[in-house]
């Protein structure tokens, strides 16, 4: 099992194996992994022994009817629980999600999970489960499940690390930090991922652009950064281009900004698993300061 996980970290068409054998070392009938980002409905799912018309029934509907699901993002990340630290198990076995999805799909009422991430808006939760006629997890059970934590988050951070570095090497954060012009490096949904110390100084001052909850915000009340942001994303079908250059007004007596926002691509050698969660650069976002480069020059 800890090979097949750390080789899934090199070879993406290995995860669905290394997940059906972390359910088997546990003892374990079900396993999933899904990321969902609170912000809207908007779940990934990773159901490698369920079938696939109940995993696509449980992505597009019987997730949002979950109780438990949203609830998980509470526990911190790393911390194992059961199913009866987020509700009853009476409650949940009352709710249709539970008779009309889990139960069919052998899921039963004895869940072990983690939170394999919580950031911002987004958590990624790993589950394995007996079959609904075996009620109790047992202490052998819970101990190899904890056992395996470990390698799977090193190897999420792996195949994180991978995913960065098949971006351009010129967007390197070693290589960003020392440019005198403000950087960033954005995901789609305009969180900061990476700022040089140019747009630290920046974001800080309030001048002109500004962080909310970790995402980036023009500070003349116009959303333009985030849409130019959004048309980088993998899926997106601009019709007027892929990200751009706005100006951001500051004020009568100091110059605008001048943002530039360009995607990034990656090489394609290793592959998006969005049910992973993970926070990937789609864009470089360059500001050109007028007032503080003519200080400079």
């Amino acid at each position: 099992m800890i090979n097949l996980i750390y080789e899934a970290s090199f070879d993406s068409t290995l995860w669905p194996t290394a997940l059906i054998s972390l359910a088997d070392t546990t003892g374990t009938t079900q396993v999933s992994v899904a990321a969902m980002d609170r912000r809207g409905p908007n779940l990934r799912v990773a159901l490698p022994r369920t079938d696939p018309v109940k995993r696509a029934s449980y992505k597009n509907y019987w997730a949002f009817q979950n109780p438990f699901r949203p609830l998980t993002a509470q526990v911190p990340a790393g911390e194992v629980f059961s199913l009866e630290r987020i509700i009853s198990r009476e409650d949940f076995s009352a709710t249709p999600v539970f008779n009309e999805w889990f139960r069919p799909a052998e899921f039963g009422l004895a869940i072990l999970a983690v939170n394999l991430g919580v950031r911002d808006q987004v958590s990624t939760l790993l589950c394995v489960a007996n079959a609904p006629k075996n009620d109790y997890i047992t202490g052998k059970q819970t101990l190899a499940f904890k056992a395996a934590l470990p390698h799977i988050d090193r190897a999420v951070r792996i195949h994180r690390e991978l995913r960065v570095g098949d971006l351009d090497h010129d967007t390197a954060p070693e290589r960003l930090e020392c440019l005198q012009r403000s950087v960033m490096l954005v995901d789609g949904a305009a969180r900061v991922l990476f700022a040089n110390a140019a747009a630290r100084t920046l974001l800080g001052s309030g001048g002109g652009l500004t962080l909310q909850a970790g995402c980036l915000h023009s500070t003349d009340s116009a959303d333009a950064v985030q849409g130019l942001i959004a048309t980088c994303t993998p899926k997106a079908h601009a019709l007027s281009g892929f990200g751009g250059e706005i100006s951001i007004h500051r004020g009568p007596r100091r110059p605008p900004l001048r943002v530039t926002v360009t995607p990034l691509r990656s090489k394609g050698t290793v592959a998006e698993l969005p049910w992973l969660g993970l926070s990937i650069p789609v864009a470089i976002v360059t500001v050109a300061d007028p007032a503080s480069e003519k200080r400079m020059n």
